[in-house]
């Protein structure tokens, strides 16, 4: 799950503990890495083990947590779930798009592109101002719709952000130079640039009017749902007015896994429409209980509506957002 593999297990994981911001917070990270961090944290005695694999704080763990809730308040603004697959792009064409403005304002179109990935630099060319004048006015529209993104932050984490932006004559600090001048660990680095450049897309997914130069650039990104692989197929075959058994048989899946991918496209697709699996009554009659209630176990849910399946709970549970959504119907 910290490493961002999406499968629907990591999915549902991430879901049922209620740390979707941390999926993905450490991409690359070797597992023996992530153990020996488990282990120095039980020596020093901010954890211990409750049973295999299963991990509580200590009181110690407990009140220096509290001591640091104030520094760690940049981690609110992390939605690993929901952007780390997108996170990349969106970034490389923002940050090529600030060096190529930069550096056609001061008449310099001599320079080493920060970003050689084909489709974002196609990207930025498609919205890059063909005159000077036009280039004024979009790098300060640009600047004071970036501004407001970063005000939002603490000092350290928005001076990071910028400090990682190329422009005329400067090439962006890598993490590991930001990381040595500001006194924090790399890790620390990393997640505080994530979480600005997460604030940052889910501001122009929320609020793209207010923010149009950062939506022409990023909006394409973030308007395609965060699928896996395999259920962004199951997706795009569905689309193309395939049945179910069509998918299942042309693709060989059992139907666990097809349920799986059309509750992840429930979960993700706002205009999906799960009425073809489910009732529409049905469907109203759940989302009540589930609004009522606020249950997010799925038993209970079986036992108010033993005639439906568990798979039809979990597509409601998805459209409503409840964490069980994503789980396994067994």
């Amino acid at each position: 799950m910290v490493t961002g593999k999406k499968t629907a297990q990591s999915l549902s994981d991430s879901q049922w503990f209620g740390i979707e911001r941390y999926y993905s917070a450490f991409k690359g990270m070797a597992h023996d890495t992530f153990t020996e961090t488990i282990h120095s944290l039980i020596k020093e005695k901010y954890m211990e083990a409750v049973e295999d694999h299963v991990y509580i704080l200590t009181e110690k763990g407990e009140e220096i947590l509290e001591s640091e809730n104030d520094r760690l308040s940049y981690l609110k603004h992390l939605n690993g779930l929901k952007y780390a697959s997108i996170e990349t792009s969106c970034w490389q064409v923002i940050t090529l798009y600030v060096q190529a403005l930069s550096n056609s304002l001061y008449g310099n179109f001599n320079y080493s592109p920060v970003i050689r990935d084909f489709s974002v630099i196609q990207k930025v060319k498609s919205v890059f101002p063909k005159s000077n004048s036009e280039r004024k006015v979009q790098a300060e529209k640009l600047y004071s719709e970036v501004s407001r993104v970063l005000f939002e932050h603490d000092k350290v984490s928005a001076d990071l952000f910028v400090k990682k932006l190329s422009g005329y004559n400067r090439i962006g600090s890598t993490f590991e130079q930001i990381s040595r001048v500001e006194g924090i660990s790399l890790q620390e680095t990393i997640l505080r640039f994530r979480a600005v450049l997460h604030s940052l897309i889910q501001k122009v997914t929320s609020e793209k009017i207010d923010l149009p130069m950062l939506y022409s650039l990023i909006g394409s990104y973030t308007e395609a749902p965060a699928l896996t692989n395999s259920a962004s197929i199951t997706f795009k075959m569905l689309k193309s007015n395939k049945s179910i058994d069509e998918i299942m048989s042309v693709r060989n899946l059992k139907s666990s896994t097809l349920e799986d991918h059309l509750v992840e496209i429930a979960r993700e697709v706002p205009d999906f429409s799960i009425i073809p699996y489910i009732d529409e009554q049905e469907f109203l009659k759940v989302k009540h209980y589930y609004r009522k209630t606020n249950e997010t176990k799925l038993r209970p849910f079986k036992d108010a509506f033993p005639h439906l399946s568990y798979f039809q709970i979990r597509l409601v549970l998805a459209k409503e957002g409840g964490k069980h959504a994503t789980g396994s119907s067994t």
